[in-house]
């Protein structure tokens, strides 16, 4: 009897451990982000690909960014739609203002929360609607790619 349920008991761990996990195949994938053929730095760039997690990454103060998937390095395998977005802070100097202006600020903003101006255009900022594409190929030295955004 434990004999059988010993063996009962392997043959479910095995069979728990040879099933395929959710986690697609990963690749590298890397690039740039231009504007106005400036680099970006601090954007987010969203790799959409069909039936597959969403990938992303950050630019760097050259515009250089390294895709990630649920927290492992690398995008999945195929076309993937891309988005990238920049939203810059709100500006305004409070540390010049008299605190009856600053107050007077707070009264007229009451309620409403500061908007910031994406740095970038805002047609970019949607994978379906951005224009732009990228194909992830199974050899990882292709999948480097420049994006150069214009107005």
């Amino acid at each position: 009897m434990i004999a059988k349920l010993s063996f009962l008991f392997l043959v479910t761990i095995a069979i728990a451990g040879c099933g395929k996990g959710d986690a697609p195949n990963l690749v590298t994938a890397t690039g740039t982000v231009f504007y106005q053929d400036k680099a970006v730095a601090g954007a987010t760039v969203t790799f959409q690909v069909e039936n597959s997690p969403i990938s992303t990454g950050l630019t760097n103060a050259e515009g250089k960014f390294t895709m990630t998937t649920g927290g492992r390095p690398g995008a999945p395998l195929g076309p993937a739609k891309v988005g990238i977005t920049k939203a810059a802070a709100p500006q305004q100097d409070m540390t010049a203002m008299k605190p009856e202006d600053m107050q007077k600020m707070q009264m007229e903003n009451q309620g409403s929360t500061p908007v910031a101006k994406p740095e970038i255009p805002e047609k970019y900022g949607n994978p379906d609607k951005s224009g732009l594409v990228a194909t992830l190929d199974a050899d990882g030295g292709k999948n480097v790619f420049e994006f150069r955004l214009v107005e």
